[in-house]
């Protein structure tokens, strides 16, 4: 029916189907438009980019946890595909945070870092609180109050960004947002493999490569079918130590493997697995220090670090004709060692250890309405639990001794629920809440054990949205989130007792033209208003001598502006553009900190942008070039929040340029970062033992050029 229309459809699901626009280089109104020929090969190569000729698709937000259409999400929220300008899967969360302006994090190196987003940021350091970022591997929450894992991106369908506080549909802890990746689900029909292979050179710095594998087996049509996906990747060092005579010392190896297990039962039952597995290892710090050769820094030790992850994911799901349910299950285990010179406290000879163990299970049944449905909804329970023990060891080499050790439990069981109604044909209304009782135990080594502290929460949300037409949205969110409290070591060696943090954030915002890519209309984009309460800020910190702490540093405020436009001005050329202007004060500094009002919070720039500019053209039907060129700028911001932390980091711009040639079954790549090579201080932080010098500096990574194949069938 609609042959020379200028229309093609969408299937939802099984009892919808949307009617769209087809993309303007496919229109023929004088002929009918041919019925496209299946792909004899259903995977491409790996981190291919879209097709030019790309089918308009519509956007769906998972991490709504109802399968909202991006259109009508009434919030901030991104969807990003790897391949995407400067999205690279090899990158890694690196990659992520260079797309995405409002996507900050700090740079002690990889697996090391904190993410934080729309600059809700209350320190620098990784210690016992949450982390204000929730990251998830599909269903699987990842950390609880550890640093990034970095996973690598192989094999992921997509990443959701989610902005603001979660607290209704995540619980507690999820300050600034969502960070979703999404795996490529086994395929249940056909057999599919892949590899790539790549090799870096790093100016003034030494080799590097990455190598990945993937194999989809369908082991039972229809029913069953096992994926698995392995890679090694090195990192080459670029960072010297003088005073040991040693080159390229921050070399990192990563070696990971992802295995997912699809089984069809039939009537609508569907039952997966996943288990991951990556082990980081990083040879010494990334920082330098002022006043010695570019790109290196003395210390009398080596300073390596660990970040070994293991999750286990299994999840049961069934559908009917007007819902679905889910059943979500995931034990993880987290294990960071890393090693400090605390010479200039400790004298000569000396090593100051951390070793961190995290181990966490999560369990969640939802039941939620189906894509399509006329009242988007979602309802469950979940059960969140969190164990961890940091021990600290300072003194001489070879084994210096236990100075302390601090083990934790943080438990939550929450029941919640949020609906989206449409008022008419264009008003539409969402609402919800949460309900938590939260708890909170630990003991310090010496120590009588803590008084176990428990606490009910309730979590609510409401939005509004308007859609004047099919292609503009307006829309209004208030949301809000909390951290439990918790017990850290205070300076002088005893029990500190942290409270918990809370938050608020409302926020306006619109949203226009098609988020489908190629969907037909060359401008697209978004642009938001927030402001953000935030009292009781907790915050990991560092003494006098540059050991961790942890307190409630007072009441704060973030404000901010954000947008993002895309242009397709034909078929061959794209332009992305994004920015955001942000604003945050420590307006009401606790009792310890009294003097120190109007701080900015730390690590967040001031505002920030980035430009990405896509040439593609078909040299012919089965071989595609592509060039894409990359721009991105940070402004200056602090490592922390006190003296001797108040550094200024950041003001600095980046360039990345990549070429691609492709065809059905294998990809040439050639990527350059860092093109003009610029050696601004992108983390004023490195060693806590001389942080207070002022003289660490993280420079960007030199430029570097990786040359790449991927293949596969």
């Amino acid at each position: 029916m609609l042959k020379a229309s200028g229309l093609t459809f969408v299937i939802v699901d099984t009892r919808t189907v949307r009617i769209v626009a087809m993309p303007a280089q496919r229109l023929r109104p004088t002929k009918a438009i041919p019925k496209p020929k299946p792909r004899a090969k259903p995977n491409p190569p790996a981190d291919r980019a879209p097709e030019p000729l790309a089918e308009p698709k519509e956007i769906v937000v998972t991490a709504s946890k109802q399968g909202q259409p991006l259109s009508r999400y009434p919030g901030t929220a991104r969807v990003e595909q790897i391949g995407a300008p400067g999205l690279n899967a090899e990158r890694g969360t690196a990659a992520l945070v260079g797309r995405l302006p409002e996507l900050s994090s700090t740079n002690l190196g990889p697996g090391r870092n904190k993410l934080f987003i729309r600059g809700i940021s209350d320190s620098s350091f990784s210690g016992p609180t949450q982390s204000t970022v929730g990251l998830y591997l599909g269903d699987m929450r990842l950390t609880y109050n550890a640093p990034d894992p970095d996973l690598r991106f192989y094999d992921v369908e997509r990443i959701e960004i989610i902005e603001g506080p979660q607290g209704t549909l995540y619980g507690a802890g999820v300050l600034g947002g969502i960070v979703r990746i999404m795996p490529n689900r086994p395929d249940l029909e056909n057999f599919e493999a892949r590899a790539s292979l790549g090799s870096t050179h790093t100016y003034r710095g030494a080799r590097g490569y990455d190598a990945e594998g993937m194999i989809n087996v369908p082991l039972w049509k229809d029913r069953v079918a096992l994926r698995i996906v392995g890679y090694e990747q090195v990192e080459g060092g670029y960072i010297d130590n003088p005073q040991l005579g040693q080159r390229n010392t921050n070399r990192t190896t990563i070696d990971g493997a992802r295995i997912s297990l699809e089984i069809d039962p039939g009537d609508d039952w569907r039952l997966s697995a996943m288990g991951v597995i990556q082990n980081l290892d990083t040879g010494d710090g990334q920082y330098a220090q002022r006043g010695l050769p570019k790109l290196s820094h003395n210390a009398a030790i080596s300073q390596p670090h660990d970040n070994d992850f293991r999750g286990l994911n299994v999840v049961i799901g069934k559908s009917w004709r007007d819902f679905e349910l889910t059943s979500s299950f995931s034990i993880i285990n987290h294990i960071l060692d890393e090693r400090f010179d605390p010479a200039r406290v400790a004298g000569p000879g000396t090593a100051f250890d951390r070793m961190s163990r995290y181990k966490m299970l999560v369990h969640e049944t939802r039941l939620s309405s189906r894509p399509g449905a006329w009242i988007s909804w979602v309802g469950g329970i979940g059960y969140t639990d969190s164990r961890d023990r940091t021990e600290q060891f300072l003194g001489a080499l070879p084994d210096p001794p236990r100075i302390s050790s601090v083990q934790s439990e943080k438990s939550e069981i929450a029941l919640f629920g949020e609906a989206t109604v449409p008022v008419s044909q264009r008003l539409s209304i969402t609402g919800g809440s949460r309900i938590v009782r939260a708890q909170v135990s630990g003991e310090i080594l010496g120590n009588e054990a803590e008084p176990t502290r428990r606490q009910w929460r309730v979590l609510p949300t409401a939005a509004l949205s308007w859609r004047p037409h099919g292609r503009l949205q307006a829309f209004a969110r208030v949301q809000t989130g909390f951290r439990s409290g918790g017990i850290a070591i205070d300076p002088a060696g005893s029990t500190n007792r942290f409270q918990s943090d809370q938050i608020y954030t409302v926020e306006g915002g619109v949203r226009f033209g098609d988020a489908a890519p190629l969907s037909g209309t060359p401008i697209s984009g978004s642009a938001a208003i927030f402001h953000t309460g935030w009292s009781d800020i907790q915050a990991d910190l560092l003494d006098a001598i540059g050991l961790p702490t942890t307190l409630n540093i007072g009441h704060g405020h973030i404000d901010g502006v954000q947008a993002a436009i895309n242009w397709r001005p034909d078929q061959e050329l794209s332009f992305e553009g994004a920015a955001f202007v942000n604003q945050s004060r420590l307006d009401s500094p606790s009792a310890e900190l009294m003097g120190l009002d109007n701080i900015p919070l730390p690590n967040i720039p001031r505002y920030g942008g980035r430009l990405s500019a896509r040439w593609a053209r078909k040299l012919s039907d089965d071989l595609t070039f592509q060039t894409d060129a990359i721009m991105r700028y940070r402004s200056g911001s602090n490592v922390g929040t006190l003296p001797p932390l108040l550094l200024e980091q950041g003001e600095y711009v980046e360039t990345d340029l990549a070429a691609l040639l492709r065809s059905e079954n294998w990809q040439l790549t050639l990527d350059i970062t860092n093109v003009f090579n610029a050696r601004k201080n992108s983390f004023a932080f490195g060693n806590p033992f001389t942080a207070s010098l002022g003289d660490q500096i993280t420079p960007l990574r030199p430029r570097s050029l990786r040359v790449g194949i991927s293949f596969g069938f």
